[in-house]
């Protein structure tokens, strides 16, 4: 058990005997790592922030089920996956609310959310970064969470098993899946992609002739 862990359990054993303070640490050290979260799945980031506080409602609720079988990371990521897609289920049915990337109607906590790393960093022209950011927005939730443990936090199966509570072959399916369905989104929209390497291409053309 590392460092880090020993600590978070100290934390946790204060804040079981109501300790305001000690509560209040996990929710400043958790609360962006909760947010992220929350924004991922649900692509806004007014339902980021409430699924945020659905999130803290619920540990304040449940930490007593803490059983330490898993790391507390572990453990809090299950829970706020759980409570992320029940907000959205509800949503959903509520209002039929689809999940697609909107304009950030919320400037306080864009710093946020701009911090979490996206494919489309590894991409340098910012036309295209675009692009990628839509495509991986019209996944399927579970599909782009998949995708982000694996390829942008450099997750194991195996740790992504755990994270999501399911089997590994489930992990690697899903994974599969996943890219194959951001492969056909992009496909789909390759007109945008061809505009936009015809837009560059003539600028570099230009550029040689000069």
């Amino acid at each position: 058990m590392g460092l880090e862990e020993k600590q978070i359990l100290a934390i946790i054993e204060q804040a079981l005997r109501k300790k305001p303070e000690a509560f209040e640490s996990l929710v400043r050290m958790y609360e962006k790592k909760a947010y992220l979260l929350a924004y991922r799945l649900s692509g806004n980031p007014n339902d980021a922030m409430e699924i945020s506080q659905e999130i803290f409602i619920k540990l304040y609720r449940n930490l007593s089920s803490f059983r330490k079988e898993s790391s507390f990371n572990t453990w809090f990521y299950r829970l706020a996956t759980n409570v992320s897609y029940d907000y959205l289920r509800k949503r959903q049915r509520d209002d039929k609310h689809i999940l697609v990337q909107k304009e950030d109607e919320d400037g306080d906590y864009q710093d946020m959310a701009d911090s979490a790393p996206w494919p489309e960093e590894r991409i340098e022209r910012k036309e295209l970064q675009e692009l990628m950011r839509q495509a991986m927005w019209l996944l399927r939730t579970d599909h782009r969470e998949v995708l982000y443990l694996y390829d942008i936090e450099n997750h194991s199966y195996e740790e992504i098993a755990e994270l999501l509570d399911c089997q590994l072959g489930t992990v690697k399916s899903r994974l599969h899946r996943a890219r194959n369905a951001l492969k056909q989104i992009i496909l789909d929209r390759r007109e945008l992609f061809e505009g936009y390497l015809r837009h560059t291409n003539q600028k570099g053309g230009s550029g040689d002739g000069m």
